[in-house]
């Protein structure tokens, strides 16, 4: 076979080939395909859950702000992360699917404004995604795939288990606030809007912090007049 028939039957032979097999590995199954699919239109669907309660409290009759800017950051961050794991699916050679994406039936009730129910169904939604994540991950050990293992790993799974503390721990702040109605919520509020969105707390909760925090906790020891 001369050189160029060669090339002809290459043509032929790839021409009518489905190019996403080849970048295909073993362990990319369908079962893998679906489970990043899924998480992709759950992360879309909280990214519309966080969107509306970011505009439920900036309208007048709450006028939550930094509540509205701690909801808003959610939102981006599950757009964000659903459009990077889409590119991911491509990048393996995966087809994007997009589904329907629900309305979000929470409302933030202004009769009395109270944050607890909106708070928690929120953790809920914060939960959710980190108990897929875990799921996503089981699914990729079991196909023996590493890569998604630890693309997940290292992009969701910390960021996520934060998440979900930093919601328990606002919960908790507006339960006490709650119980007796007056400055508790303001001043709450407040403290969401002079850190744009970011609960106070978030940096003690972040475990890759402890040592500033130890180093800022211990930083009078070096303090020779107030330790000779």
């Amino acid at each position: 076979m001369s050189n160029t028939d060669k090339v002809k039957k290459a043509l032929e032979e790839h021409s009518s080939a489905n190019i996403d097999e080849y970048i295909h590995t073993s362990s990319f199954t369908n079962e893998v395909e679906e489970a990043i699919r899924g998480h992709i239109a759950l992360e879309y669907k909280s990214w519309f859950f966080f969107r509306k309660l970011g505009a439920d409290c900036a309208r007048s009759n709450v006028a939550l702000h930094g509540f509205s800017m701690l909801w808003k950051r959610a939102a981006a961050e599950c757009f964000a992360d659903g459009q990077w794991l889409e590119g991911y699916l491509v990048h393996r050679g995966g087809r994007s699917q997009p589904s329907d994406i629900p309305a979000p039936k929470i409302s933030w009730p202004d009769d009395p404004v109270d944050p607890t129910q909106p708070v928690y169904e929120a953790l809920q939604v914060e939960k959710s995604l980190l108990e897929d994540c875990l799921r996503l991950c089981k699914t990729a050990d079991d196909n023996g795939d590493a890569a998604l293992e630890d693309a997940i790993e290292s992009r969701f799974l910390r960021k996520e288990t934060k998440h979900v503390k930093d919601l328990g721990d606002l919960l908790q702040q507006c339960v006490r606030v709650s119980k007796q109605p007056g400055h508790g919520l303001y001043h709450l509020d407040k403290e969401l809007r002079t850190t744009k969105g970011i609960t106070p707390w978030a940096k003690a909760n972040n475990p890759d912090n402890i040592d500033d925090l130890l180093a800022e906790a211990t930083s009078d020891l070096k303090d020779s007049s107030l330790f000779p």
